[in-house]
């Protein structure tokens, strides 16, 4: 098992900062260690194995490769390429679906000349957009889902009117900020090997899964995903245990945090709050600390979680920082214009969101 995820800048400021504030509070471990959120984690993890299991069948690559064959224009690609995020982050968790979506967009600037970046800005957008459609589609999601108690059709429910919305938002940016210049893809390796048993099995155990989720018994759910580890062990050794350990340091942080500074004493919040105070909270921290540990830090002290949901996600959008999948996106691009891009169309759709996320509230 390879432990060079202890080299991700992110976990080692974790583990800074948690060390440097236990060191001026001790007595605040205790507390900051019953934060943590057990039944999350396990919600998680088992979502990890399942997506882990879907991505090394390697069907999805498949999938696009098919895809990418069939569009005649930058504009069809990039409407394919943003719904493939939205989709794939809605189900799939909104990281799987950026290790499918840009990967196939590098490849795409090797074979045809594509404004690649603007793809992948769109990509990041959409699966921001996708995950909060959904209770398992980002952290924060599953958290507030757990937390919540609420069911899985409930959740969405919840989410829904708001999210169609920004669905339709996007799809506008995409038309207006695409080319229809047309392309010609000459994709070589279309046969590329699918693991079909391990792809089957992924998918037909997400319903048992969910359904121990939404029955109250995530321990059980994780279990059983575990089960999918010992079919395919390789599942378990390339799994992502960095995220687990910074969503666990996370919960951790936040409770040290909380020891410090409450979030009632953020101005417009406390006893009788309005749900915009908590809504426009919810953006500006993810703005500063990014919206899984903005949403760990205020949750415990608000009762209006779909409020808390709304203001969370939507402060995924606006700066790089506001969303775990913005980082993952860019640095997967590996290119320095693209941070300019990406804040260039960013901050216009946070705007969008917050302006309609009120509305619904």
């Amino acid at each position: 098992m390879s432990f060079l995820w202890m080299k991700d800048p992110l976990l080692q400021l974790l583990i800074v900062l948690g060390v440097l504030m236990g060191f001026l509070h001790p007595d605040a471990w205790g507390e900051a260690v019953h934060r943590i959120h057990l039944p999350t984690l396990e919600v998680l993890g088992g979502l990890m194995l399942l997506t882990q299991g879907i991505e090394q069948s390697r069907i999805l690559p498949r999938l696009g490769r098919h895809l990418l064959d069939r569009v005649h224009s930058e504009r069809s690609l990039a409407r394919w390429l943003t719904w493939a995020s939205i989709i794939l982050s809605t189900f799939l968790t909104n990281d799987i679906a950026l290790f499918v979506v840009v990967p196939l967009t590098l490849a795409l600037r090797q074979l045809a000349p594509v404004s690649w970046r603007r793809l992948i800005v769109f990509e990041a957008l959409g699966v921001n957009v996708g995950s909060l459609l959904s209770p398992i589609g980002n952290p924060q999601n599953i958290y507030l889902w757990q937390l919540s108690h609420s069911s899985f059709l409930g959740f969405i429910e919840m989410m829904a009117p708001w999210g169609l919305v920004l669905l339709a938002g996007l799809a506008l940016l995409v038309e207006l900020g695409s080319s229809r210049r047309p392309i010609v893809l000459h994709l070589e390796d279309n046969t590329i090997p699918v693991l079909r048993g391990v792809f089957w099995v992924s998918l037909g155990l997400y319903l048992p899964f969910l359904g121990l989720v939404e029955t109250g018994h995530p321990a059980w759910a994780l279990v059983l995903a575990l089960g999918l580890g010992v079919f395919r062990p390789l599942l378990l050794r390339f799994l992502d245990w960095g995220l687990l350990v910074t969503f666990t340091l996370f919960f951790v942080d936040v409770g040290l945090l909380s020891s410090f500074f409450n979030p009632h004493r953020l101005p417009g919040l406390g006893q009788g709050s309005s749900h915009i105070a908590l809504f426009l909270w919810g953006i500006i921290l993810s703005q500063g600390m990014s919206n899984v540990p903005a949403t760990l830090f205020m949750a415990p002290e608000t009762d209006s979680l779909k409020t808390l949901a709304y203001g969370v996600n939507a402060g995924g959008f606006g700066l790089f920082v506001g969303s775990m999948a913005n980082l993952i996106a860019l640095r997967m691009a590996g290119d320095r214009q693209i941070w300019r891009e990406f804040h260039a169309l960013s901050f216009p759709f946070l705007l969008f969101a917050a302006a309609t996320g009120v509305l619904f509230l």
